[in-house]
């Protein structure tokens, strides 16, 4: 299946990439300059780096170097990630606010045996909808500028703006590679299908969520349409920590939650270019879903996104309707969608009105 739906390079570049996630050697796969190239588009470039270090495949030095480039990097984003972690922990802990840091350097720990090999870039913290408001001028009043949407501090903007959006993007002055985007749902949907989805959390000073965030990062990779090979990647190491509870777990959240298809495509593909990952329980429930036409609908629609070139023309990541029009595949109920489309429209136009009244800010995250 992976022939039909994927490039060869793709599918070597996941063959590679296997070595290192628990599947078996590529043999003689050369690590190559589109390799490398394509690694990096799909921010995987560290975990290559991984692969083309052990000296089992031929490399070029400047490919090998360029990659040890981005190994160091990550790991650079990564110790710098965790000072704004701790800054966040002690400010927020002072002011007795409840949070979670979802996916990026704590899920990285979780999953890899070295974290820098996950390329991470934004810290995505997570706080109850009660507290959105106070956790965005906690984190203002540490220095970060609310930038997607601008946020002011007062007034009947900023009330219209934390009843809108879901999240705020928020960009470090002293150094905007330190970025925070702070929400207040898992989800843009909401309702009874999507509201009952939470992330049991691990205690500790950083607050985490542990194994369970399964089905969570299955649908973030739905909302983006897989354009990352990164986002499939981390589901290999995750879905080997899970024992069968756990693992009918996921597909139980996603009938809850009417993501089932999704769900089913979503490992479909992963099946597709990491065949050792899905799990037995699953394998039947699967060879089921795949006949169903809304399942290869969305299968083809993931491949076509994760094989484009670049992960920015026309997809999740910067093109609102695409965003919507992936939202509405993940969540099917008719109370869900119809949420969503009443939403969508009021929150779009509110980002807009705030990223063209204050400019300079806006211009951090365009930049």
């Amino acid at each position: 299946m992976a022939e039909a739906l994927f490039s060869p390079e793709l599918i070597q570049l996941s063959a590679l990439l296997s070595e290192v996630v628990g599947g078996t050697a590529a043999s003689d796969t050369p690590v190559t300059r589109r390799l490398c190239d394509l690694a990096f588009r799909h921010q995987v470039g560290p975990l290559l780096y991984a692969v083309a270090a052990s000296g089992r495949h031929p490399v070029a030095s400047d490919d090998l170097e360029a990659l040890h480039q981005g190994y160091h990097a990550s790991a650079a984003r990564r110790k710098a990630a965790l000072v704004v972690l701790e800054r966040v922990a002690d400010r927020f802990s002072e002011q007795d606010l409840s949070w979670t840091v979802v996916k990026g350097t704590t899920q990285a720990a979780l999953l890899y045996p070295d974290p820098a090999w996950r390329d991470s870039a934004d810290i995505d913290l997570l706080v109850p909808p009660v507290y959105f408001g106070r956790a965005l001028d906690a984190l203002v009043a540490m220095d970060f500028v609310a930038s997607y949407p601008p946020v002011p501090p007062r007034g009947l903007l900023r009330k219209l703006i934390l009843a809108a959006v879901r999240d705020i993007m928020l960009v470090a002055r002293a150094d905007p590679r330190d970025s925070i985007e702070l929400h207040r749902r898992l989800f843009f949907a909401s309702g009874a299908h999507a509201d009952f989805l939470s992330l049991p959390v691990m205690p500790g000073r950083i607050p985490a969520p542990g194994p369970d965030l399964a089905f969570y990062l299955i649908a973030h990779g739905a909302l983006s349409y897989w354009v990352r090979l990164k986002w499939l990647v981390d589901l290999v190491p995750l879905l080997a920590k899970l024992d069968t509870i756990d693992v009918l777990a996921i597909r139980e959240r996603a009938r809850c939650a009417r993501a089932e298809n999704s769900l089913a495509a979503s490992l479909l593909l992963l099946r597709a270019l990491f065949p050792f990952a899905v799990p037995d329980p699953l394998r039947d429930w699967l060879d089921e879903k795949m006949r169903k036409a809304a399942v290869q609908y969305r299968l083809r629609r993931y491949a076509e996104l994760l094989g484009r070139e670049d992960d920015q023309k026309h997809s999740p990541l910067n093109d609102a309707l695409v965003m919507l029009e992936a939202t509405l595949l993940l969540f099917e109920a008719p109370s869900t969608r119809l949420r969503i489309l009443a939403a969508a429209p009021f929150s779009s136009i509110i980002r807009r009105m705030a990223g063209r009244r204050y400019r300079a800010e806006r211009a951090l995250t365009l930049s």
